[in-house]
């Protein structure tokens, strides 16, 4: 399944074995007898339970009371024998009554969960995790603990990957999350992600978990909502500057991060941040150029690792690209630029065409500059209507060449 962890191992060196539907009488027998070294009247109960075909009851009066002195007892093949029982009981029940059967094996685990090794924790609740329908929402409960004992275990990567941005969207949608819940599973994945070296996955997740707080803010009371706003301050900054890095890319994302709560509360804080974002959104040049000329909003951009001399650049191209096809002089690019200095045109050309957003030439002998194509850096919905008229006329040059070279072969 598309939504399932990881295939498992139950413990060091042991595959996980498949499910079965129903209880099978050798493998009942196994653990009958195994458990008989323990209390001998489980036994005899357990074989009676068994004829009766009681999944719950099973567990009930079967797993729960002994496994911890299975655990104690520190015999590798009883504890097969009580977790894989416990999975096969659980895998021939559905609905809620599989659920609430997952939801007691897992409790009896995590209550002696100091006698077993994190990773083998690990193994047994993602084996319940995919023991559950793909809709089940306690499936939330046993990721949310699986997170956990990844960090516990060392092993962000069991559950950090390429995937897991998507794989979270698949989660909200298959268990019905609420936004709270959303967001606290997203606070749960970048802290594990803090432990990984996957920088793309951390940011993607971040933008998620930021604007998830504005769902938040629906359902929760205000101070809740203010603490978790705090608590996002410093990765809201990060996740701000991780924008101006590719501005052209990053469009749609400056513009929606612009509208989310937890960066309009950096206005207080980081104010010159909020500003120079909202400048990028509007790509408002002169306003920048303004901006830049206090010492302090250069000390804090200085201070921050965001690059004047990037940011002229890159207004520069915001600029070239509302310019129309064809010849401009030395001035006109000059003015259309905010260049200066005469002398300083060509390299402020070479800036754009590095860009690789903008195709010009230069033609020195005579003075004139060549815009030849340019990047659109987003596309909005107001722009459709647009888009179709253009398309609409394409179709019918189309056609009228199509037509002409027909009437032509006809001759």
């Amino acid at each position: 399944s598309a939504l399932n962890l990881p295939r498992a191992r139950c413990g060091p060196g042991k595959e996980k074995m498949a499910y079965v539907n129903m209880l099978e009488t050798e493998l009942l027998q196994e653990f009958a007898k195994l458990l008989g070294e323990f209390e001998t009247s489980k036994a005899a109960e357990l074989k009676k339970i068994g004829e009766e075909k009681d999944g719950m009851k099973m567990i009930d009066n079967g797993f729960v009371p002994v496994f911890g002195t299975v655990l104690e007892s520190k015999k590798r093949n009883a504890l097969d024998a009580a977790v894989i029982m416990s999975f096969s009981v659980a895998s021939s029940l559905e609905g809620k009554e599989k659920d609430a059967c997952v939801i007691k094996i897992r409790d009896t685990l995590l209550a002696k969960e100091n006698l077993v090794d994190p990773m083998m924790a690990l193994s047994w609740l993602t084996n319940l995790f995919n023991v559950l329908d793909e809709t089940s929402p306690t499936r939330y409960d046993l990721y949310m603990d699986i997170a956990d004992r990844a960090k516990a275990a060392d092993a962000a990567n069991w559950l950090v990957n390429d995937d897991t941005p998507e794989r979270v969207e698949q989660f909200k949608k298959a268990w019905t999350l609420s936004p709270s819940q959303h967001s606290t599973l997203l606070l749960k994945l970048l802290r594990l992600c803090q432990a990984t070296d996957q920088k793309r996955v951390f940011g993607e997740l971040l933008v998620k978990y930021l604007e998830s707080l504005n769902e938040t803010v629906k359902e929760s009371d205000q101070k809740k909502f203010e603490k978790a706003l705090d608590e996002a301050k410093d990765w809201t900054v990060q996740a701000v500057i991780a924008t101006f890095k590719a501005p052209f890319e990053m469009a749609h994302r400056m513009r929606a991060m612009l509208g989310l709560k937890v960066v309009q509360r950096l206005s207080t804080s980081d104010p010159a941040l909020v500003s120079l974002l909202k400048m990028y959104v509007e790509e408002d040049f002169s306003g920048y150029l303004k901006f830049s000329e206090s010492k302090e909003n250069l000390a804090y951009m200085e201070k921050k690792g965001l690059s004047h001399t990037d940011n002229i650049n890159n207004f520069r191209v915001f600029a070239a690209c509302q310019l129309q096809l064809g010849a401009y002089t030395y001035e006109e690019m000059q003015k259309a630029l905010m260049v200066e200095n005469k002398e300083d045109i060509e390299e402020a050309v070479m800036g754009l065409v590095l860009s690789k957003k903008v195709d010009a030439k230069i033609d020195q002998a005579n003075g004139q500059i060549y815009i030849r194509h340019t990047s659109q850096r987003e596309f909005r919905d107001s722009e459709w209507p647009e888009l179709g008229t253009k398309l609409k006329k394409w179709k019918e040059g189309v056609e009228n060449v199509l037509n002409s070279l027909y009437k032509a072969r006809q001759r």
